[in-house]
């Protein structure tokens, strides 16, 4: 069992690191636009299993994986060789050398791939407010409305359009005395 579920969260870790790693060269909407439809097939064949493993309700397991994604994107925007926020900051402070900025993100960067282990092995924390959220909408009462009278498909100025045109009509004819 213990080998089947680091089996099973090996394929997103893979694809995690994949994402990862693409985040160097590419920007994040490359990635959620091109990249992410490509793997798509395999994570929804793995929805499965691993929502059923990890105690994730099969609807959320998407917003689980989204998170996992959006926390690694993050991620990989800040980790050298390429980190892009490095460049930026560097622009905007000439004095600081990359070494010093680099330095300076590495503490981050260890906060950060912690939240990526956290948000992968414990989805509660991606989960737990969309599922309150579901919870609280469920418990709301609602009432059915019969709409069998509805009208919205009828042309409200249609009338008045009819009577627009009889009055263009009766100013356009010459009044006979």
């Amino acid at each position: 069992m213990v080998l089947i579920l680091l089996w099973l969260l090996g394929v997103p870790l893979g694809l995690i690191i994949l994402l990862f790693l693409l985040g160097w060269p590419f920007e994040w909407p490359a990635i959620i636009l091109v990249f992410l439809p490509i793997f798509f097939p395999v994570v929804d064949a793995l929805k499965p299993a691993l929502s059923q493993s990890l105690g994730i309700p099969p609807d959320l397991f998407m917003v689980w994986f989204g998170s996992l994604v959006a926390v690694t994107m993050q991620t990989a925007y800040l980790s050298p060789p390429v980190a892009m926020s490095a460049y930026y900051l560097k622009q905007v402070v000439k004095e600081w050398s990359l070494g010093t900025i680099y330095k300076g993100m590495f503490e981050f960067m260890v906060l950060q791939c912690i939240a990526i282990a956290i948000v992968m092995f414990v989805p509660a924390i991606a989960t737990w407010f969309p599922e309150r959220l579901q919870a609280e909408s469920r418990a709301i009462q609602t009432e059915d409305v019969d709409d069998s009278m509805n009208r919205l498909e009828e042309d409200p100025y249609k009338e008045q359009q009819n009577t627009d045109e009889l009055e263009k009509d009766e100013l356009s004819t010459p009044q006979k005395k």
